[in-house]
């Protein structure tokens, strides 16, 4: 019985330290409302509306029949790293209507066309996990031919691993999604 005893007596203590020194790891996956105050996702928020007018602007260059084959090619890899995926679909501005298309075959179509692109009425939705949606208007100018679209585009906001000479550090990038 006393053997009985002390072995329950050493398993109690055993398991009560190993207990002790257990450690619960939760993940907490990242969210833009979890790491940032809502005045700085209004200030990501305009900060994005300036990236989404770089794609217009570099749709402006790219579609320029007076642009050169090497701008062409620097301007299409700028339009590429606006973007988290290369084959991403966007809004078709040749059609004059609202259909989506890859972002290459787009660069195909606008090439020596000469697009101007104005956006106005610019909102953005609340923040998701990882997102929000920003709409505008985008009034596309080919030539004489002047049409209006209501867009709405998907702006990713997550952290992403950067390489600083031997270091990684974690930095939230804002990157340009699906455009409807």
């Amino acid at each position: 019985m006393r053997i009985k005893f002390i072995t329950l007596f050493f398993l109690f203590f055993t398991f009560a330290l190993l207990g002790q020194n257990a450690t619960t790891t939760v993940s907490v996956k990242k969210t833009i409302k979890t790491s940032f105050s809502m005045q700085s996702v209004k200030a990501y928020q305009e900060s994005a509306v300036f990236k989404i007018k770089d794609y217009y602007n570099y749709l402006e260059i790219y579609s320029n029949s007076k642009t050169s084959d090497s701008l062409k090619l620097q301007t299409k890899k700028a339009i590429h790293n606006l973007f988290e995926n290369k084959n991403i679909e966007v809004i078709d501005v040749t059609t004059f209507e609202k259909y989506c298309i890859q972002i290459d075959k787009l660069l195909e179509k606008v090439a020596d066309k000469n697009f101007k692109f104005k956006m106005t009425h610019i909102e953005h939705s609340i923040a998701a996990q990882d997102f929000w949606t920003t709409k505008y208007y985008l009034q596309v100018i080919e030539g004489e031919e002047i049409c209006n679209l209501e867009v709405f585009s998907k702006v990713i906001f997550k952290p992403v691993q950067k390489v600083f000479g031997s270091k990684t550090k974690e930095v939230w990038t804002l990157f340009l999604g699906e455009m409807e």
